[in-house]
């Protein structure tokens, strides 16, 4: 009887272990899931950008683009921005135009529209 009890003692020790650890990995998947999201959110960040910042300026202060696109006159780089509360915010594009020195020559937001839908 004894041998039973530790041994089901240990069991339920194994079980919340496995609960927790679930749930901090939960919380890590949640955090990256909505990393590129919140990066954005907090406007002073894009309230920083500036005219003439390099690539590296932008990528520190916003992280990783969610796009880039580029041709011969420069490139663009994408951040996905959130603006308002969560029951009614709303999600647009900030994009940052760089020449092809690498440095910023504009900036804006603009509206995210859905895709195209056929009928």
């Amino acid at each position: 009887m004894v041998i039973t009890d530790v041994i089901e003692s240990k069991m339920k020790k194994m079980m919340k272990m496995k609960e927790m650890v679930i749930a901090v990995m939960l919380v890590l998947v949640m955090n990256m899931a909505f990393d590129s999201c919140i990066a954005t959110r907090d406007t002073t960040k894009i309230n920083k950008v500036e005219l003439g910042m390099t690539k590296s300026d932008i990528q520190h202060l916003l992280g990783t683009p969610l796009f880039k696109n580029a041709d011969e006159t420069g490139e663009q780089w994408g951040y996905r921005k959130v603006v308002g509360e969560v029951i009614d915010a709303e999600e647009m594009l900030f994009v940052v135009t760089f020449d092809n020195d690498g440095k910023v020559v504009a900036y804006n937001s603009v509206k995210e529209f859905p895709p195209h839908r056929r009928n």
